[in-house]
């Protein structure tokens, strides 16, 4: 009874690290990918302007914006979902590693096999839910599915009432979870 508590203790740490260590990882490569979007963009207006005339550079200068904010949004919704995968598939090596090895104790293995259900129908259902919000005309959505809430993080400065209301209806239908334990954030 004591080495299964052990084993689920650790294994119960190794899931919480790898959770850590892909939520770091996001937050350190978005912040670097919106310095060099930045640098990158400006740096390029520079070389292609030359010397710019004030006025130009008023009209030119929103245009950058926009367009810089656009690539670092592109950017977001790529790198989170690369991380996300990333993350899984340690997190499903892990699994794997006690399914298969022969000493690993039976109620673990059944518990291994749980959690290894419960990746599959989350990645299916938030492919699901991405793909059904995309199709509402939205760029790009991420989803992260929680085992009692739904984040939905949408390529839009500002969602209207109509536009939540979409988005709610798609993710409760599709997760089953209450419309209270659902955010919607717009990405700005």
């Amino acid at each position: 009874m004591l080495v299964l508590r052990k084993k689920s203790v650790v294994m119960g740490i190794l899931v919480a690290l790898l959770i850590i260590t892909g939520y770091l990882n996001l937050v350190y490569n978005q912040s670097v990918l919106n310095g060099q979007d930045v640098q990158e963009a400006s740096s390029q207006q520079e070389k292609e302007d030359g010397i710019a005339v004030k006025g130009q550079e008023d009209s030119s200068g929103e245009e950058d914006a926009t367009e810089v904010a656009a690539i670092s949004s592109a950017n977001f919704f790529a790198s989170y979902r690369a991380e996300r995968e990333n993350t899984r598939k340690e997190e499903i090596e892990y699994i794997r590693e006690i399914l298969d090895n022969p000493a690993s104790d039976p109620d673990m293995k059944k518990e291994a096999q749980a959690q290894l259900l419960e990746i599959t129908r989350n990645m299916e259902k938030e492919m699901a839910i991405e793909a059904l919000i995309k199709a509402k005309g939205f760029r790009d959505v991420v989803v992260i599915l929680h085992k009692d809430s739904v984040n939905v993080i949408v390529d839009k400065p500002e969602l209207k009432q109509e536009e939540v209301a979409q988005i709610l209806d798609i993710v409760r239908r599709e997760s089953g979870h209450k419309p209270e334990n659902v955010k919607i954030i717009p990405k700005i």
